[in-house]
């Protein structure tokens, strides 16, 4: 049932949750990107392989957020770009050692430092160096943060045009971020063809609070029949909310309903 919905480990009691729903799970492991450091390999790479275990997804798809602090395909110093690759890099032998073909990397739009035509230009000729160091079968989602409309980050990955980078849209950000634009559905529409993976959290529309996915301004019944409607019928879903039963309880009776997103993600 719901072999396409997956839940962030940092939500509390992810582990368990997702072994209780049948729901996948996303590492957030290497989000901090310290925790990429050489001497750290070891130790963190045991403690995602305990979350695989824990979750009972040993043999199933996991994916992986990547790291975002501090890394924009923006940066005007060529060191920071430098640095921001080499951090991809050392997550995608990650990637290798658990198998995992699914990863998730911000977009590193920061407004106020770098004008929307910069970023966009930097950041198609960095994604589309980087999608070619990707291994066969690989995908990125692309994930928006800052971004206050949804057409920079649909310009970008067109622009990038290979199947292996796609959209991940993250609709709590975006109602955290659109002020006075459009409505998080429209955003679906404008992105769908370029969406492979959504992430789900709420909030009040004016800070990235990580609310449980029916608690906040957002209707999260609406952006679940627009993405049902608007993408493909594989497209994937995480739970980003700080607790993880009650929006993995809603999701179920959600999906029970009759929806057809539920038909779409049974086995």
């Amino acid at each position: 049932m719901f072999d396409r919905i997956f839940i962030a480990t940092f939500s509390r009691n992810a582990e368990k949750t997702a072994l209780e729903y049948g729901m996948g799970i996303e590492l957030n492991d290497l989000c901090i990107s310290s925790n990429l450091d050489e001497d750290k390999f070891g130790t963190v790479l045991d403690r995602m392989r305990r979350r695989i275990d824990a979750a009972g997804q040993s043999g199933r798809k996991v994916i992986m957020h990547g790291p975002f602090t501090e890394l924009s395909p923006a940066s005007i110093d060529h060191l920071a770009v430098e640095m921001m690759l080499k951090r991809y890099r050392q997550t995608l032998v990650y990637c290798e050692r658990l198998g995992i073909k699914d990863l998730v990397l911000h977009d590193g739009y920061l407004p106020l430092i770098y004008h929307k035509d910069w970023h966009k230009k930097r950041s198609v000729a960095f994604w589309k160096s980087f999608a070619e160091e990707l291994p066969e079968g690989m995908t990125v989602y692309v994930e928006n943060v800052f971004d206050d409309e949804p057409f920079l980050l649909t310009e970008i990955i067109g622009a990038v045009g290979r199947d292996s980078m796609k959209i991940c849209l993250d609709v709590g950000h975006a109602n955290a971020m659109r002020g006075d634009g459009p409505e998080v559905v429209e955003w679906i529409k404008v992105m769908a063809p370029l969406i492979g993976h959504f992430h789900l959290h709420n909030n009040d529309g004016t800070a990235d609070l990580h609310n449980d996915i029916d608690c906040g301004t957002m209707d999260i019944r609406s952006v679940l029949e627009a993405l049902n409607g608007s993408c493909s019928p594989d497209v994937t879903l995480t739970v980003e909310s700080r607790e993880s039963v009650p929006s993995a309880r809603f999701l179920r009776e959600y999906c029970s309903g009759g929806q057809r997103f539920s038909e779409k993600s049974k086995n």
